[in-house]
């Protein structure tokens, strides 16, 4: 455009007119231009020949001009970001989540960040970081008006739940409207058990209205509930704010498993080797062959995994594996495109959950073991004696979970349960 604006005369929107000619290669416009542009030129003292020659390779350029320009723009934003992410991720990312999207908290904590749990009296309204941890703000709740998060903000400290609902305006007064707020466990300060204040929340809502400022000096019974499993927090949590802040399903099983395995993190070419992940995505083809092959990406909640199930496997596998589902999974690793995959050969459902078994006495160990011995699986076993009173782990039985294996052990045993 300068070329054209100093050399050939055109003024700056002429000589944008020249460019978005040149940039969509449209022959007779650019043609058109090209007399205007040496007669200009002529006019500002060059020869027609030299301006002719000018044009040539102003139009040569514009064959490339276009996407070397952008690929350099690119390329420096690409590596300006790239710095900022190595050298300064707590600004980086500070700018990302909260003037970008929520999808980048993921790979905030594959950089060591930490999510802090929430509570309504410290929640900030945008994201924040602060001595690593990353406190999530109230612009993240999906349906969340804006003028009731400014409103939590500015009337707080809360002293309790009760408090919180006496002093909110009636137009906020809706179970649609907090419950979110529970469900991320803004509320946990006050009372643990979420599903509890959901379940009470109508009729707090009633003693609220009816008695007015004489409710902060009442005795409201309540409800008991059972609460939120592990697992149902965090996918309550992820649905609400794009994250779980409680421990993933996950974490949770590789804390308590006796299971040995190794992370995605630390695999290596040409070995074998067990992870525990969960499944997220399943992609089934057809082989010239005519049979059923898949393949899987899978994640240990930092990294992420791509599986191979080729036809015998999965003929094996197929009804066994589904999505969100968690599993310890076996197999070969190889590198393909520059990077690790599975080959899988073997899958078994993880669980957090365990066999109790209530037993009198030791005097049936020996026919108990052999009932645990056919049932294999995943889950460890724990018995409890009540001879002595003691609880026992037992790390060389994990079995699946099976109405016959109790039926199995009813005339042995006092209880069994799985929890």
């Amino acid at each position: 455009m300068q070329v054209a604006q100093r050399f050939g005369g055109f003024s700056l929107g002429k000589a944008d007119i020249l460019r978005r000619a040149m940039g969509k290669k449209n022959a007779t416009e650019m043609h058109k231009m090209e007399e205007e542009f040496v007669s200009g030129a002529m006019k500002l003292g060059h020869s027609e020949k030299k301006a002719k020659k000018v044009f040539a390779i102003m139009e040569k350029f514009a064959g490339y001009g276009f996407n070397r320009s952008h690929a350099y723009a690119y390329s420096a934003l690409a590596f300006q970001l790239a710095y900022f992410k190595a050298h300064y991720p707590e600004v980086f990312f500070d700018v990302l989540l909260n003037y970008s999207s929520s999808d980048y908290v993921t790979d905030a904590l594959s950089f060591g960040f930490k999510l802090a749990p929430l509570t309504i009296n410290t929640v900030p309204y945008r994201d924040k970081f602060e001595e690593n941890q990353i406190f999530l703000g109230l612009k993240n709740i999906k349906g969340l008006s804006r003028d009731l998060a400014y409103w939590i903000i500015e009337e707080r400290p809360f002293t309790g739940i009760e408090d919180f609902l006496l002093r909110l305006p009636s137009q906020y007064r809706k179970e649609s409207s907090l419950i979110p707020l529970i469900q991320i466990g803004l509320f946990d300060s006050f009372e643990p058990n979420r599903q509890k204040i959901i379940s009470n929340l109508s009729n707090l809502f009633i003693f609220v209205e009816e008695l007015g400022s004489l409710f902060a000096d009442s005795s409201y019974s309540w409800t008991e509930a059972e609460d939120y499993s592990q697992a149902e927090k965090f996918e309550l949590e992820q649905s609400i704010l794009g994250v779980g802040l409680s421990d993933h399903p996950l974490m949770t099983i590789a804390k308590a498993t006796t299971e040995s395995f190794s992370w995605i993190g630390d695999l290596a070419e040409n070995s074998r080797a067990k992870i525990l992940a969960q499944v997220q995505s399943i992609k089934v083809i057809r082989t010239k062959n005519g049979e059923n092959m898949a393949f899987l990406q899978v994640t240990d909640t930092k990294k992420k995994l791509d599986v191979t199930l080729f036809p015998e496997t999965y003929k094996l596998l197929a009804n066994r594996i589904k999505e969100k589902a968690i599993y310890f999974l076996t197999g070969r690793i190889q590198e393909r495109d520059g990077r690790l995959q599975m080959i899988l050969s073997e899958a078994i459902e993880a669980s957090s959950e365990r066999f109790w078994i209530q037993l009198e006495n030791h005097e049936h160990d020996l026919q108990i073991a052999e009932i645990l011995h056919r049932f294999p699986g995943s889950i460890p076993v724990v018995l409890h004696y009540e001879i002595d009173g003691k609880t026992i782990a037992a790390p060389h039985f994990q079995v699946e979970k099976s109405k016959d294996l109790q039926d199995d052990l009813q005339k042995f045993t006092m209880k069994t349960i799985y929890r």
